[in-house]
């Protein structure tokens, strides 16, 4: 997957951060309005304040009237300090909300409905470990951005009333200060280029090492763990790409404080010269010390509020490059049909007829295709069986069956219909499948199998699949029966099921789904033989008005298949009853035989 990265503009991005707050939490965007003017409007009066003392003093004023005027902006500071410190709270807690609910739903929500076959590209994953960086990251100006642009805001008020102020004294500080401000923004922009230039490694290291720990706490990855010692070599792993990510800390903290040290440096001297300047005036003019004071503080409060101005566009623009990574995850195109499709065949049209053309799939990247030019007719009802060394194509094809992958060429038809022109989600629904790899929900035995609210589940048609599984026995057992909650890493006091058990348990999340195509991809592989082909017994049985497609690697588990296709570097090269293929005395005839030779000299043993 080639995905051409998009690069928003300011505005475009603002819009798409407003309206995201504005349709999780409006408060939170009239929050940051009503926050806008207020700090600005507490330097201001805090400005002020000594001025108006110190003149009230030197012009002899009433005690009274100096206490009134004192009174009156003191308790204006404390109700803007107080409206404030309320307002900024209930910001803070907004954009907490905004980041943990918010920002993560539309991730995690993107990883679930986006097109299988985007998922598992390697710039896929990148691409979300940018956007989650975005969220979680060192400044995590996703979440802040639109608060950024108030705090912009506010700093231009601030900053516009001193400049006002500064003027009155003398126009030529503000080119100065400006000047001088601007080669620290300078550096930040330069800095911020950097770090956009290495995101990419940074996400891929992070990427590595988020991957390593995850499987180092696996409780499944706990057995092999300690049987074969792994601990030295994952953590050996772990120390290396934490090396990685801690060198990629240092060199950007570094970067950091070289820049806050030249802010400072700026900044000290430029109120340096202007405080000489003020004391100048004083002792060579009529400038009275109300006047001193207030020129001295709006100096102090021009370099804070231009240092905020600049550190919070220098944001800005490392938020904006945020939401470019977050907005280019969440905008990976989906290739299949996610608008109106075609009806899904229903009643006499079941059960479905599959017919293959020509299909061909090729992996991202990949030098042959996994799936080479394939054409193949599955009648309705009719169960067949696809059998091949590993690597051969036989998930690959089934996965391109049931919609997950995107034929690089060639069709899929479902009664003559192509795959594609179906809505994604509901041709979904003509599947149930059961994979190798199957994971069970930290969920109750009920919402494993119904997977779906509690409240929505059919319990009569749970149980009645639970039984024609052959789980029910064994689930009316358990403590809770079907509302025993599994997955003990999650849930303390949960069961575990044995393999057998396990493979019943999806067998009845597979019935209770009721779809018209079967595919069952080596979800057996894990029993024995003899187990394994008692269980395919069971699937034939209950699946005997349905299309199905079977899946294994033991070819003895298959026979009662009505025919077999023999899969071989992605190309059929056999096809027919079991019979039929020894009597040819092929490839599945030698593979035959020689699973048959290593079953005898075991059952022998």
């Amino acid at each position: 997957m080639k995905t051409k990265r998009k690069k928003y503009n300011y505005f475009s991005n603002l819009k798409y951060m407003l309206s995201k707050h504005w349709g999780f939490d409006k408060s939170y965007v009239i929050l940051q309005i009503g926050l806008t003017p207020l700090e600005a409007a507490m330097s201001v009066v805090a400005a002020f304040l000594p001025k108006i003392v110190l003149d009230c003093v030197e012009n002899k004023t009433d005690f009274s009237q100096l206490l009134l005027k004192v009174g009156l902006m003191s308790v204006a500071l404390i109700a803007l300090g107080y409206l404030q410190g309320v307002l900024y709270n209930k910001s803070w807690q907004g954009r907490m909300l905004a980041r943990d609910i918010m920002l993560h739903r539309l991730i995690c929500n993107k990883v679930m409905s986006m097109d299988y076959n985007n998922y598992t590209y390697n710039e896929t994953r990148v691409l979300r470990e940018k956007a989650w960086e975005a969220i979680h990251g060192w400044d995590g100006s996703v979440a802040r951005f639109v608060e950024l642009n108030a705090t912009v805001a506010s700093s231009f008020f601030g900053f516009s009333a001193f400049t006002a102020i500064i003027v009155d004294c003398n126009p030529w500080f503000i080119p100065i200060l400006v000047l001088c401000y601007g080669i620290s923004m300078a550096g930040w922009m330069i800095f911020q280029k950097w770090k956009d230039k290495m995101k990419d490694k940074v996400a891929e290291i992070f990427l590595r090492l988020h991957y390593v720990t995850y499987r180092s706490k696996d409780f499944s990855n706990a057995k092999d763990v300690r049987i074969y010692n792994m601990s030295d070599f994952l953590m050996k792993k772990i120390d290396k790409h934490l090396d990685e990510a801690n060198g990629w800390n240092i060199l950007r903290n570094n970067g950091h404080y070289i820049n806050c040290m030249l802010e400072d440096f700026f900044k000290f001297g430029v109120s340096l010269g202007a405080y000489i300047y003020l004391i100048y005036l004083k002792l060579n003019s009529d400038m009275t010390l109300g006047d001193f004071s207030l020129y001295f503080g709006a100096i102090t409060g021009f370099g804070q509020w231009l240092s905020r101005l600049v550190d919070s566009i220098s944001e800005i623009i490392s938020g904006a490059h945020n939401v470019d990574d977050f907005r280019n995850f969440l905008d990976i195109e989906d290739k299949m049909n996610l608008g109106k499709g075609e009806k899904l065949p229903t009643g006499k049209e079941l059960p479905c007829e599959i017919e293959l053309k020509n299909l061909t799939f090729l992996y991202d990247e990949a030098e042959k295709p996994s799936v080479n030019n394939i054409s193949l007719k599955i009648n309705k009802g009719e169960k067949i069986a696809v059998v091949g060394v590993n690597g051969a194509g036989k998930s690959t094809l089934v996965k391109l069956i049931c919609g997950l992958y995107s034929a690089s060429e060639g069709q899929v038809l479902i009664n003559g219909i192509d795959s594609r022109l179906f809505n994604r989600d509901e041709y979904y629904e003509l599947f149930s499948t059961l994979f190798q790899d199957c994971s069970l929900l930290p969920a109750t035995v009920a919402k494993n199998i119904a997977l779906c609210e509690e409240k929505k589940i059919d319990y009569e048609k749970l149980r009645e699949c639970m039984s024609l599984a052959g789980i029910l026995e064994k689930v009316e057992s358990l403590p809770e029966k079907e509302n025993t909650l599994l997955v003990r890493e999650v849930h303390e006091g949960a069961v575990s099921f044995s393999g057998g058990e396990l493979q019943r348990l999806l067998l009845a999340r597979a019935l209770y789904k009721n779809s018209p195509i079967i595919i069952l991809d080596e979800p057996t592989a894990a029993l024995d033989p003899i187990a394994e082909n008692d269980m395919y017994l069971k699937y034939s049985e209950l699946t005997k008005d349905k299309t199905a497609i079977y899946i294994s690697h033991r070819l003895s588990s298959t026979r009662f298949c009505d025919r077999i296709i023999l899969l071989d570097d992605g190309r059929i090269i056999e096809s027919g009853t079991h019979e039929e293929l020894l009597s040819l005395g092929g490839k599945y005839a030698e593979m035959f035989e020689t699973q048959s030779k290593y079953y005898r000299e075991e059952a022998v043993i």
